[in-house]
């Protein structure tokens, strides 16, 4: 019998004591689950031992596709739950719901956690995170200092980075990885059916664009860090987004930017970008008038091309009337969008952390009021 087959079977017999003995009324388990595993159904298992019941909490949950996230939060959902049944699990002890990104914002993630987790535990509920002390789980009982810890294992060592690099780059679904599962809803039905589509293509040839990418400088003696330039520019509570046109994030929405030259200051960059791009003229003069702020964003991950540090120029136009703009260069289209739509709407249509950047200067800069 395999260690995991073994470890499976002792899981399952103490589980089904589990609920009498919790410690716990809930435990806590937030991951991406791109995609669910045999290691995360190993810490739910392990959790339910501790807990009466587990609240996943699906991070990332409202992202545009990208190679790091390809599935939606409804699709990670109907998988774990699929999975979850298929392995003998209790489903009313499991309880799912979403988290969002908040890269600028950590105390917005605290406080979607919490809200989350309050929905169903009251004041006097006895709380644990499920994680691993020594990855990125050890993060979690920082920000949550009053609810306990389940201390889980990283079983076999069980990486979804390294699931997706075979699964884009090989064609190759490591079965290994994913749980037994027949149903066509669960995670290994669904992947097979997912490598049949025209998503599964583009999100392959997203990969190699960024494999090839990170190639070109892999032999720098350090790993190089770029500048970019971003433009959000507002005019009569609307605001001007452009479609891509190549990847990455190939036919996602985006503000309008790119890199810094070499021979120009940050303000020309933007200026610039936002002018090659939309057709959107910003005078020297009018810039005075209109420039309100510059933020810079920097979040390690908010790239996949690798270290990205993005300098933002916040424009307000005065003028009632929305000024004509034409998609070029590497835009494939351009808009004007009310700005609440695109808070409300638009989350999973942006490309890397441009919603975050949105959000976080609206609240900041009162562009709603």
């Amino acid at each position: 019998m395999s260690d995991l087959m073994q470890e499976t079977t002792k899981l399952k017999r103490k589980e089904a004591e589990g609920k009498s003995k919790a410690h716990y009324d809930y435990g806590v388990f937030i991951g991406r689950f791109q995609p669910f595993h045999v290691g995360h159904l190993h810490n739910i298992r392990y959790g339910l031992l501790h807990a009466e019941k587990i609240i996943i909490l699906i991070g990332s949950a409202f992202r545009a596709p990208s190679i790091k996230n390809p599935f939606s939060y409804q699709e990670r959902r109907t998988m774990i739950l699929s999975d979850l049944k298929a392995s003998g699990i209790d489903l009313n002890r499991i309880i799912i719901e979403p988290v969002s990104d908040w890269f600028y914002n950590e105390a917005g993630w605290r406080n979607e956690v919490h809200e989350q987790v309050a929905q169903y535990a009251d004041k006097g509920s006895h709380i644990a995170i499920v994680g691993h002390q020594k990855d990125a789980s050890s993060y979690y009982l920082k920000c949550f200092p009053v609810w306990q810890h389940i201390d889980v294992t990283n079983f076999d060592d069980f990486n979804a980075t390294d699931f997706r690099e075979k699964l884009f780059k090989d064609h190759l679904l490591d079965t290994d990885y994913l749980i037994d599962n027949e149903d066509k809803k669960g995670s290994f039905k669904t992947l097979q059916k997912y490598m049949q589509t025209p998503s599964y293509q583009a999100m392959r040839d997203e990969f190699n664009y960024i494999a090839s990418y990170k190639s070109s400088w892999q032999d720098a003696p350090f790993k190089p860090v770029f500048v970019t330039t971003d433009a959000m520019v507002l005019c009569n509570k609307h605001l001007l987004l452009i479609q891509r046109k190549q990847a990455p994030g190939k036919n996602l929405w985006a503000l309008p930017g790119g890199f810094l030259d070499q021979d120009e200051r940050i303000i020309d960059g933007i200026l610039r970008e936002l002018e090659e791009e939309t057709t959107l003229v910003i005078s020297p003069e009018k810039l005075l008038q209109t420039l309100i702020a510059q933020e810079v964003f920097d979040h390690p991950d908010r790239s996949l091309r690798g270290r990205v540090i993005t300098h933002l120029g916040l424009i307000i136009l005065p003028q009632k009337e929305l000024p004509q703009v034409t998609a070029q260069d590497d835009a494939k289209a351009t808009k004007w969008v009310k700005l609440d739509d695109v808070l409300e709407k638009m989350s999973a249509l942006l490309m890397d952390d441009h919603y975050q950047i949105i959000k976080f200067m609206t609240l900041k800069y009162k562009l709603m009021t």
